[in-house]
């Protein structure tokens, strides 16, 4: 499904501060649409001295190379969004990782990749920004490192939330994007990790989106009381027995978490087991 807005979404990178611009639209939005605390992981006055750190003594990890010119560009300073062209994707694995994504957050040097390449799927538009940022603004990005290995092992439980906050944030606040989103099943409006934003919209029509954002979004240094948080907002909704205990250390497991929240979260199996109402956000409180 094409989105009729995105050609001039995407057009207001031709003007001058177009990038940032968008860039800061995101992350307003983001802020606006939840009551808890909205920062970015890294703040911007530690960016500089965090970058030249992760780049010394090969300054090349924070060079993104031109395969057509030779040469390329550095990810410097305060600037925490860069857009490349298809052949830059390909050519920079080591910061774009997969040529299959339209976008991608590289922790250490904190710093949100997007795939410009025109109406193919893996290419960016608003839904692929917006997760990005909520990428760059998560908990996961204090923690990234405590220890080694964290965002691998909670992979698609990150990706869950990620994906599922950026739904809400559409819904919130640009409902035509939204509406292409929800019903896309392929394309670069379509939405990402399917199967674990579906899990996490359900949850979230029962206990509502502030558990979820509050545990995302926490400022925290350390992974074990935001989550025992989320846990403890679940159980004051009403769901005591619910139990699904988890470290830095342990490896998030979907399909146990998902058998808990069918066996202890009354009526979780029902909406979750509908292909229209488990991702209908609007049924988000």
């Amino acid at each position: 499904m094409d989105c009729p807005q995105s050609e001039q979404y995407l057009n207001l990178l031709r003007t001058t501060g177009g990038l940032e611009n968008v860039a800061e639209e995101a992350f307003q939005d983001i802020q606006s649409s939840f009551q808890c605390p909205v920062d970015y992981g890294l703040p911007s006055t530690e960016l500089t001295a965090v970058r030249y750190r992760f780049s010394n003594p090969d300054q090349t990890r924070l060079l993104i190379r031109n395969p057509r010119t030779g040469i390329g560009r550095f990810i410097e300073g305060t600037r925490r969004v860069y857009v490349l062209t298809n052949d830059e994707w390909m050519a920079n694995r080591h910061l774009t990782t997969d040529p299959r994504w339209a976008g991608a957050y590289s922790y250490p040097p904190a710093t949100i990749l997007l795939h410009s390449n025109g109406n193919a799927p893996n290419s960016w538009c608003r839904n692929v920004l917006i997760h990005e940022t909520f990428h760059s603004v998560s908990l996961y990005s204090r923690i990234w490192d405590n220890p080694q290995g964290i965002i691998a092992r909670h992979k698609f439980l990150i990706e869950g939330i990620t994906e599922c906050l950026t739904g809400y944030v559409l819904f919130k606040k640009h409902l035509s994007c939204y509406n292409v989103w929800k019903l896309s099943s392929q394309g670069k409006c379509a939405i990402g990790y399917r199967p674990t934003t579906k899990l996490f919209c359900s949850i979230a029509q029962i206990i509502g989106i502030d558990p979820l954002a509050n545990f995302y979004l926490s400022l925290e240094r350390n992974f074990s009381a935001p989550w025992n948080k989320f846990l403890e907002e679940i159980h004051s909704k009403g769901f005591t027995k619910f139990r699904y205990p988890l470290d830095h250390s342990t490896a998030y497991r979907e399909n146990l978490f998902r058998d808990e929240c069918v066996k202890n979260i009354n009526g979780f199996k029902r909406i979750y087991d509908s292909n229209t109402q488990s991702l209908d956000f609007s049924q988000i409180p």
